[in-house]
């Protein structure tokens, strides 16, 4: 079943920043250590229990690969994700 879209900002990049991690194989704690984050503080961003500054958000989107304004869009897709893992 899908998902139901995010109703702000805050959701939707928790929803998107959950997924992205799942695809590229990254564990919370490499991807915290990445973004240069306490582990704790990436998982309360993933569930959404938080709402990252806008420069940890742009840290968490960049250690992914990813632009902002990309993990921003209520329709964003894992295509482009996937196709840059092969």
């Amino acid at each position: 079943m899908k998902k139901p879209l995010p109703t702000s900002a805050k959701d939707t990049f928790s929803q998107n920043i959950g997924l992205v991690p799942h695809v590229k194989n990254l564990s919370q704690e490499k991807l915290a250590e990445m973004a240069n984050l306490h582990r704790m503080y990436v998982g309360q961003i993933e569930r959404g229990d938080v709402t990252p500054t806008l420069e940890a958000a742009e840290r968490v989107a960049q250690s992914l690969d990813l632009e902002l304004w990309e993990v921003l869009q209520p329709g964003f897709s894992l295509d482009a994700v996937i196709k840059q893992e092969r």
